[in-house]
């Protein structure tokens, strides 16, 4: 049962109550993406977790490399720690646990065991090529702004052929001094595109990027449909919506849908 603040709005964990639409809520869910979209003139979309079913493969990676490096982490632990943030956050941890400074090394070796995996496993969300297809046809601009390294976008844009999309409209937390959950790569990203914050949706799967969406001005639609939340969509929902998110779904399909009426 959810609460009430003072101030009598619902808060707690029941996603489906009046404020949370629950994930099976299609049609309230339809209604809100309609309402966020009324002045909406682009769209800057997270890669892993949201274009790319990347983050269990990456996670994954990540307790391998964390282990070799003498600084071990649960799964579950790496999840809560690093999903939607750079690869300086891991280098950070390995340093406090070691007081080793591996910068210089983690990204090699990490992205060897990625890509390599990245070649046999990496898949694109169910319904993307549609969600973009349908923002084309409107003609409502989009970009990708992730947390992600040039050299992972682009490898990942060579896998799932998703470059055909983009173009050179990719934003890396390489282009900005602060990573989500600061703002500042959204608010790169908004300026270079010429768009106005309060224009713009960011699609975002994880706690850091909904903060940054958040404190850039502009609205959050959450999604928990990646292979990482399997098992937990209301739970993730429920972090997205506590981080500020408008909505949150787990299917790219509703979104294509509401976007292409």
């Amino acid at each position: 049962m959810a609460d009430k603040n003072k101030d009598g709005n619902v808060t707690g964990n029941d996603v489906a109550d009046a404020s949370r639409p629950g994930l099976d809520q299609r049609t309230t869910a339809a209604d809100t993406i309609t309402r966020l979209l009324d002045d909406c003139q682009i769209v800057l979309f997270d890669c892993d977790g949201v274009l790319v079913d990347s983050e269990p493969i990456s996670l994954a990676t990540l307790v391998d490399v964390l282990d070799h490096f003498g600084a071990p982490l649960t799964f579950k632990e790496v999840a809560d720690k690093f999903t939607g943030r750079s690869s300086s956050a891991p280098i950070d941890h390995i340093r406090v646990e070691t007081g080793r400074d591996i910068k210089t090394e983690f990204k090699p070796f990490f992205y060897e065991k990625l890509f390599a995996r990245y070649d046999i496993e990496l898949r694109k969300i169910g319904d993307i090529d549609a969600v973009l297809e349908a923002l084309r046809s409107r003609k409502i601009a989009f970009c990708i702004s992730s947390s992600s390294s040039v050299e992972r976008l682009e490898k990942t844009m060579t896998v799932t052929g998703l470059g055909q999309w983009f173009d050179d409209r990719i934003y890396s937390a390489d282009f900005v001094r602060n990573g989500k959950p600061a703002p500042d790569l959204f608010l790169h990203a908004c300026a270079d595109m010429g768009f106005a914050p309060k224009s713009t949706i960011v699609i975002e799967d994880s706690v850091a990027g909904v903060t940054a969406a958040v404190a850039a001005g502009m609205k959050c639609i959450g999604f928990v449909g990646g292979g990482h939340y399997d098992g937990q969509h209301s739970e993730a929902a429920n972090r997205l919506y506590d981080a500020g998110a408008d909505i949150v779904i787990d299917d790219m399909g509703i979104l294509a849908a509401v976007i292409a009426a």
